[in-house]
This record gives structure tokens, C-alpha cells and sequence, in this order.
């Protein structure tokens, strides 16, 4: 059977230029991985470890910041994962896949400024969310999670109330929480959570019948949640969008480098 050399030639560059197309998209998959890892395991680690005052701060955009995150981290796995399965499979759908990861690495990269957006819009109000929610939301039914994220503020940010650095705890003299109290005795004028933790057992002490006393964390809680705000928000709008940044140039220069071979 006759078969000609020129044939053979151009069969075997156009295997080529298919395993060299397959090595860049893979090589920038890999890449995609790794930042989408990172948008989602921060994002994940915020919702356990940092997510506690959010209902304290009402703020619609730092919760959407953070979902859309997490959300833009996700799809792009799933994307990747499943661009490798059609890898493997065929050989024809590598640019609509990648088209549909820039899309979603602009989500990412609308998260981190949205998170960089919500700082605006706390600045200003946190005094006043704080206050309103302490003196006639803590305690009442049906607001078990606004309770746990007062608890669990007050816990790990040692404050107790809203107001200056001596004198917070005051605060809770003129909630809804507090009026109730007067039909308990003997009447609790603070929650627990405002009081220090024992070393020994790590269970918070009761200081919360005759305050002021030694076990009580007399500062008001406003300027620290504010810090550990801010910089949370910041620490989340620079990963956001630094990750999407670059797994855009890399998805860039895997599209340009696709029409060159």
C-alpha cells in the first residue's frame, strides 16, 4: 500500500501540536487549582473562625463578598475537573472551557471588591448596629444567632457592651435582656460571656451579678470588632482579588498561546 511521507509529516505535527496544547491547558489548570483552593479554604476558614460578629454588623455586602468568593472558588474546581475529563475524553472543547473560567475569575474578582466595598459600608454605622442589636435584639425569641454572635464576640475579643474602654459594660444596663433580668434573682446586670476565662478550667467566670468586679472585661466592644473587622475585610478583598488577577493572566496567556500552535 502506497503512503505518502507528506501525509505521515503533517499527521505527526498536528499530534504534536495537540500534546502541546493539552500540556498548556493542563499546566494552567493546575495553576487555576491552586488559587481556587485558596478562595475556597480561606473563605471556609473566615466562615469558622471569623464569622462570628458578622450578624453584629448587618452588613449585606460582607456576607455577599464572602458567598460569592467562595462560590467563584468552587466553580472554578468543578470547571477544572471536569475540562480534565473532557481532556481525556476528546481533544475539541479547550477554549469554551476556558472562556467559562475567565468569566468566573471576574466573579472572584468582583468578591474582592465587594469585601473592599463593605468596610464603607460599616464605617460610621457600627456604634449605632451595635447598640440597637445589644439592647433590643440580645436574648429575645428568635434571636438565638444574634445571641450566640454577641456571646461569642465578647468571648474572643475579652469586651463586654458598647461604649469607651472602662466603661462598656454599661451598655447592658438599658437593653431588653437587662429589664428582664429583674424578675430573676439574683439578676444578672451582664451576660457570662463578658466575664474572663479561667486558665485552669477554660470556662468563663460568673461575674456577671455585682459589676464592676476583678473578672469582668470592662471595655466595650465597638473598637475591637471594628479592627478585627477592617482587617479581615482587607485581608479578604486582597485575596479575592490578587488570586483573581492571576489566575486571569494565566488564562490569558493559555488562550493566546492556544492560537499560536
Amino acid at each position: 500500500m502506497f503512503r505518502s511521507p507528506y501525509f505521515d509529516g503533517y499527521t505527526d505535527i498536528s499530534v504534536q501540536d495537540e500534546h502541546g496544547k493539552n500540556r498548556s491547558v493542563v499546566g494552567c489548570l493546575f495553576l487555576i487549582v491552586i488559587g481556587s483552593c485558596v478562595l475556597v479554604g480561606y473563605g471556609i476558614w473566615t466562615l469558622q473562625n471569623k464569622f462570628f460578629f458578622a450578624p453584629l454588623l448587618d452588613s449585606p455586602l460582607y456576607s455577599l463578598g464572602l458567598s460569592v468568593m467562595i462560590a467563584a472558588g468552587g466553580s472554578a474546581l468543578a470547571v477544572c475537573m471536569l475540562h480534565v475529563c473532557v481532556i481525556c475524553a476528546r481533544s475539541g472543547c479547550k477554549k469554551p472551557f476556558l472562556g467559562l473560567l475567565v468569566a468566573i475569575t471576574f466573579l472572584g474578582l468582583a468578591s474582592g471588591i465587594v469585601l473592599f466595598i463593605s468596610k464603607n459600608e460599616v464605617d460610621g454605622t457600627l456604634a449605632g448596629r451595635l447598640r440597637m442589636s445589644l439592647e433590643l435584639q440580645y436574648g429575645q425569641p428568635g434571636e438565638e444567632g444574634l445571641t450566640f454572635s454577641w456571646d461569642r464576640t465578647q468571648e474572643k475579643l475579652q469586651c463586654c457592651g458598647v461604649g469607651n474602654k472602662t466603661s462598656g459594660y454599661l451598655a447592658w444596663r438599658s437593653s431588653t435582656w437587662y429589664l428582664n433580668q429583674t424578675q430573676v434573682r439574683p439578676s444578672a446586670q451582664v451576660p457570662q460571656s463578658c466575664c474572663t476565662v479561667d486558665d485552669d478550667t477554660g470556662q468563663a467566670r460568673e461575674c456577671q451579678f455585682d459589676v464592676p468586679n476583678q473578672f469582668l472585661n470592662e471595655k466595650g466592644c465597638q473598637d475591637d470588632v471594628q479592627e478585627v473587622f477592617f482587617d479581615h475585610a482587607r485581608e479578604l478583598g486582597i485575596v479575592a482579588t490578587v488570586v483573581s488577577l492571576l489566575e486571569l493572566m494565566i488564562l490569558l496567556v493559555t488562550l493566546s498561546t492556544l492560537r499560536h500552535l
